[in-house]
């Protein structure tokens, strides 16, 4: 098992004394703002419900990078069986804390290997997690790409949320298509003028009022803005990669 710091380091806290901050604090930005996480769990929730619609029926999905499982518990809710995969002990202990749901399991990983079978998964869900695999000391990006393929049915997919990153689209597409996906979906779903979030931030808005905003504000970059990739800044992406 890798050193979390040497393997999907974040600033500041480690990911192991994060995992007490609660569901929202521990995963996002772990600086206590209502608002803030609400708005940044709200986009992520959108690109989630996208993708699952996406699925045929009752399908296998890999929850990697799971966390406190938010999305552990939005897959299992709606009938799919979900294997949460993660580096951290105690954000696997946070997660048994706030309830594992029925039809989900969860799994200690050194951040690479998913624990099934070839070809034995629909979907694999990644949230802000990949992004820490690029700049490591030895980057495993590219190793984490080829166990994916490796773990999905053909036709599978990977839907892959990143938030806050100033790298271009290509650095996170180059190494899943050199591992035989093809890119699905490539867009931003969000560019960082800061606006929008410096509202949400000083309002204490109810979370449904934070999700409509994020919703819509997803909705319309993800359909309209198809060039804002190539502008500079900071801007979250989603992309869905598929087995052929």
């Amino acid at each position: 098992m890798p050193d979390e710091k040497g393997l999907f380091q974040t600033t500041g806290k480690s990911w192991s004394e994060r995992a007490s901050l609660g569901e929202l604090d521990a995963v996002l930005t772990g600086c206590g703002n209502h608002g803030r996480n609400a708005y940044l769990h709200a986009t992520q929730l959108w690109a989630a419900r996208y993708i699952e619609r996406c699925l045929p029926g009752p399908s296998v999905v890999v929850d990697f990078g799971c966390g406190t499982g938010r999305f552990l518990r939005f897959f299992a809710g709606r009938g799919h069986q979900v294997l949460g995969t993660e580096i951290t002990p105690e954000m696997l202990e946070q997660l048994r804390q706030l309830g594992l749901p029925s039809g989900s399991t969860t799994t200690l990983t050194d951040g690479i290997h998913i624990p099934v079978a070839p070809a034995s998964v629909d979907l694999i869900w990644v949230c802000s997690v990949l992004r820490y695999s690029l700049n490591v000391p030895t980057p495993v990006y590219a190793d984490i790409a080829r166990e994916m393929h490796r773990a999905l049915r053909p036709g599978g997919m990977v839907a892959n949320v990143e938030m806050y990153v100033e790298q271009p689209a290509s650095d996170f597409t180059r190494d899943f298509e050199a591992a035989g996906f093809t890119t699905k979906i490539q867009r931003v779903i969000n560019r960082h003028s800061g606006r929008i979030e410096r509202f949400v931030q000083r309002r204490r808005l109810p979370f449904a009022s934070i999700r409509l905003i994020a919703r819509w504000t997803a909705r319309a970059r993800f359909h309209f803005d198809r060039a804002a990739s190539a502008r500079p800044g900071i801007r979250d992406y989603f992309f869905v990669w598929r087995k052929s």
